[in-house]
């Protein structure tokens, strides 16, 4: 028999507040066609002042827990992707397990700081750690508050237009099998730090400044750096379609699979036009990639929780199908995981 972490609940949480093109409009030099076009976002939600990440997070925690049939204290870790943590530190994990009262067991806590491919990458935390035998039940959530480091101003667009706040979180459970391509089957990971600088970032908190912020945040001139840049967009574009391509061609050639055998591809929601030109590239119809960037945005490590648990719920994701993850976000940062749901 074959140890594997099997997805057994999925739960996700949007705060009520949505932001369309059109509000955005109010505050910048844009408007819903320039977005759309280039993006394919219409909206996004937005947390209210004072609502933390892990807020977030707990609410989608609460219901893959809930939907898994389990209670919070049958959790034996929790890995947490975010680039928006409470703070910078402690971990934002740490937070979340006291919000859903397991504080006082042994339940693990890590955080996860890769970006757009920070779901994939705790995925395979999640997966290694159950079929070692270590952990049976592994909360894995992406969530992030975007709108708190976002710049609404014409200078912000390019970057500030794309993201949203979002929460989502799936359980994973160890299952003994007879099936090689049960479950969490398959995980490759890569990163090529060359391209830290060259796709978005946020300078601000600097270890060099002593403190981090070596200057009056109220200097226009100079906090530019506190708000995330975009510096190459178009090698960020070129290199996410090349890289999730590759990637999802090699990960099912590695298992004997082609991507006919695929039922649906979850990839990163960053832009409508890197989907549709990554299924182009790995010559997938494009009703097998799941779209759900112009009602959410980029919800950077949520994305793919967040597809999964959407379509999951409308009955589409059903039991049995073979599905793909896969990201590439900035350091940069790719991967995919293959999974028989």
């Amino acid at each position: 028999m074959l140890r594997r972490a099997r997805i057994v609940g999925t739960g996700s949480y949007l705060p009520p507040r949505i932001l369309t093109n059109d509000d955005l409009k109010q505050v910048m030099d844009t408007s819903d066609k320039w977005i759309f076009e280039r993006s394919g976002v219409r909206q996004r939600h937005c947390a209210e002042p004072g609502v933390y990440t892990s807020d977030l997070a707990l609410e989608a925690s609460r219901k893959a827990i809930g939907d898994a049939g389990l209670e919070p204290g049958d959790i034996d870790c929790i890995v947490l992707a975010t680039l928006s943590p409470d703070m910078l530190f402690p971990g934002t994990a740490c937070f979340l397990q006291e919000k859903l009262g397991i504080s006082e067991s042994a339940c693990a806590c890590y955080d996860v700081r890769q970006q757009c491919s920070g779901f994939i990458y705790a995925t395979e935390l999640a997966r290694a750690a159950i079929e070692s035998g270590i952990y049976r039940n592994v909360l894995v959530v992406g969530a992030e508050i975007h709108s708190s480091l976002m710049e609404y101003a014409t200078r912000g667009r390019t970057v500030t237009v794309l993201f949203g706040d979002a929460a989502a979180a799936v359980v994973f459970q160890r299952c003994e099998t007879d099936r090689k391509d049960d479950g969490v089957f398959y995980t490759e990971l890569h990163a090529d730090g060359r391209g830290a600088l060259n796709g978005v970032h946020q300078r601000g908190f600097d270890i060099s400044h002593k403190p981090y912020l070596d200057y009056d945040v109220l200097d226009s001139e100079r906090n530019a750096e506190l708000w995330p840049q975009m510096s190459n967009p178009r090698k960020l574009y070129t290199t996410g379609v090349l890289k999730m391509s590759e990637v999802t061609l090699n990960a099912l050639q590695q298992n004997g699979l082609t991507v006919d055998d695929v039922d649906w591809v979850l990839a990163h929601q960053a832009n409508i036009h890197i989907l549709m030109d990554t299924a182009e590239r790995i010559r997938l119809p494009k009703e097998k990639m799941l779209v759900n960037i112009h009602k959410y945005g980029n919800t950077t490590a949520a994305t793919i929780p967040l597809l999964l648990d959407e379509h999951r719920r409308n009955g589409q994701i059903r039991k049995g199908q073979l599905l793909v993850f896969v990201a590439f976000g900035s350091g940069f940062t790719w991967g995919a995981a293959l999974l028989r749901y």
